[in-house]
């Protein structure tokens, strides 16, 4: 299964919040597939979601997984344990998680592999900080950063990557959507060439995609979708996200 828009709730949320979520996005949602959708919430509503009766059927998965499967790891959760709440993917190595959490590469390696041996689609989350391009470091950074996570994997075999431009995460600013675009086939590239076993499955966009800027940003031939942040957090919202992306791609 690949993924089109994803929904990241953040540290927002509770079971009215995403009841009347549902209710929002049934109500403006004007598709009739829901495969290549998914909901990223809170992990402690993992499992109610994915059971939810008003959910129409959009995939569920986690913000984070932990780098070991089991263990005196206070706190974490395992991808064993996502797989088992319903969810069916697990964003991995987001800037928040790198910035606030000290991940690393080695940590991301590792998470990538544990997501695929449970059967978790994994979203590689890049990108560079408004430093680093104002240095024109963008391209050397992505690279970077895919080549050290995907060197150490010894499992992976599928991949979706999320490229969110640290400076643009929550600003509502975004580069132009042909810089992104360019950036996504230099991306794909890099993955095709240096690691031709792992199938990658779509590369996303994220930073800022809202309803008012996602249609010049999905008329672009190399963007398959969007990582959606602030813009996920009303049903109504993150429907009309997705209406424009059908109207262009189709889900």
């Amino acid at each position: 299964m690949g993924f089109n828009l994803l929904a990241n709730w953040k540290l927002n949320g509770s079971q009215a919040f995403y009841q009347r979520w549902f209710a929002e996005f049934n109500q403006h949602y004007e598709g009739s597939s829901y495969i290549g959708l998914g909901i990223a919430p809170p992990s402690v509503f993992l499992s109610a979601i994915a059971e939810y009766p008003s959910n129409p059927g959009i995939a569920v998965g986690s913000q984070n997984i932990d780098r070991f499967s089991s263990g005196a790891r206070t706190g974490e959760i395992s991808s064993s344990m996502v797989q088992d709440a319903g969810g069916l993917f697990s964003i991995i190595g987001h800037s928040e998680r790198r910035a606030n959490f000290g991940e690393s590469d080695a940590d991301i390696s590792a998470k990538l592999d544990l997501a695929a041996q449970y059967s978790l689609e994994p979203i590689l989350c890049i990108g560079e900080s408004e430093e680093e391009r104002a240095k024109n470091k963008t391209e050397s950074i992505l690279k970077h950063q895919v080549v050290q996570a995907l060197e150490g994997c010894s499992v992976l075999n599928t991949l979706t990557i999320a490229y969110e431009p640290v400076w643009a995460i929550g600003r509502g600013s975004t580069p132009e959507p042909q810089e992104i675009n360019s950036i996504h086939e230099m991306i794909k590239d890099v993955v095709q060439s240096r690691f031709s076993s792992i199938d990658l499955r779509a590369v996303l966009y994220g930073g800022s995609v809202s309803a008012k800027n996602s249609e010049s940003i999905f008329k672009e031939k190399e963007i398959d979708g969007a990582l959606v942040g602030g813009a996920s957090l009303q049903g109504e919202d993150f429907a009309s996200v997705a209406n424009i992306f059908n109207d262009l791609k189709r889900l």
